[in-house]
């Protein structure tokens, strides 16, 4: 379900049909990481697994690192 809004992320405004793909890429990367991230943190908080929790968290920085990296190349 994740992965199929993931692939519906609306356009960004302003940039129409001649953006960059790999600012839609990185930005679809980002958005996916973030999501699999909480997905795999809340199921550490409900096995009560602080190793899940862990990575969760780490999953989401990664992906919060790959928007900042999108924004900052094309923003």
């Amino acid at each position: 379900m994740l992965a199929a809004l993931a692939v519906n992320i609306p356009g960004l405004p302003g940039l129409g049909d001649q953006g960059p793909d790999d600012l839609e890429s990185l930005l679809t990367s980002s958005f996916v990481l973030m999501s699999v991230g909480f997905g795999i943190a809340l199921l550490g908080h409900l096995t009560r697994t602080r190793l899940l929790i862990a990575i969760g968290v780490l999953v989401v920085m990664v992906g919060s690192g790959v928007f900042v990296v999108a924004i900052g190349r094309y923003g």
